[in-house]
């Protein structure tokens, strides 16, 4: 880790020729020069999911002089899963369950009408589909108290989750976080809408607070990067 006043660790550079996904034993690994790549851990790179494998092998491939992990988003999902993926699949799950105990879309606006109605617009449609897709019927209350969500549906979540993959649980933990929601993080992995929308959906309070006073440049900044980890994550599940 590097700490406060010190220099970055150096990139490392390009030190192999050819990327190649190789099948080995029914999983999908990326090699370099014929040699397995390896995660942080020293595990070999390989994953259950052809097009993921491929698109990893892309990122390393895309590299030139310098190898810039940062700029390597699939690549850096499938080491976490590698690494950590059947250790932490609980707590990914845990996660996703507690963002939808306290879920962005529950909590409505009382005021302005203009705002009411834009929440309803975009949200209704998702709560909606999680009632009808997933079982879990959520209610939702104006202001900030919190809001009890009904047992039986948290628990159809969960029956939900507990069949799903360490890497699409962690592709949905990381949509929910950015999101502040599961319902949109669910909707994600399901494909039920456009991965646009359900970015434009989490931003709906943002959205309308800039139509009224703008935003500064940091505000600008951090909700690109926002918008380009969704994508990355939308993309992720996509291929897992």
């Amino acid at each position: 880790m590097t700490r406060p006043g010190e220099n970055p660790p150096a990139r490392p550079k390009r030190f192999y020729e050819t990327v190649q996904c190789v099948e080995d034993q029914g999983a999908f690994a990326i090699t370099l020069d014929g040699r397995s790549a390896k995660t942080r851990t020293g595990q070999p790179l390989a994953m259950q999911s052809r097009a993921l494998a491929l698109a990893v092998a892309d990122e390393w491939d895309a590299q030139r002089e310098i190898i810039d992990i940062a700029a390597m988003p699939m690549t850096r999902l499938a080491m976490t899963v590698v690494d950590i993926g059947d250790a932490d699949a609980d707590s990914w799950r845990a996660a996703i369950l507690s963002f939808l105990k306290s879920d962005l879309l529950c909590y409505r606006a009382s005021e302005p009408a203009e705002l009411v109605q834009r929440q309803a617009l975009c949200w209704d449609p998702l709560l909606k589909w999680v009632k009808a897709e997933l079982g879990a019927e959520l209610a939702t209350g104006a202001g900030v108290a919190f809001v009890d969500q009904p047992p039986a549906s948290i628990e159809a979540a969960a029956r939900h989750l507990a069949v799903q993959t360490p890497a699409r649980l962690l592709g949905v933990k990381n949509a929910a976080e950015i999101a502040g929601s599961a319902v949109i993080a669910l909707a994600l992995l399901e494909g039920a809408f456009p991965a646009a929308t359900l970015f434009e959906a989490s931003r709906v309070d943002e959205a309308f607070q800039a139509e009224r006073w703008g935003l500064d440049a940091e505000a600008q900044a951090r909700a690109r990067r926002l918008e380009r980890d969704f994508a990355d994550a939308a993309r992720f599940l996509s291929l897992v």
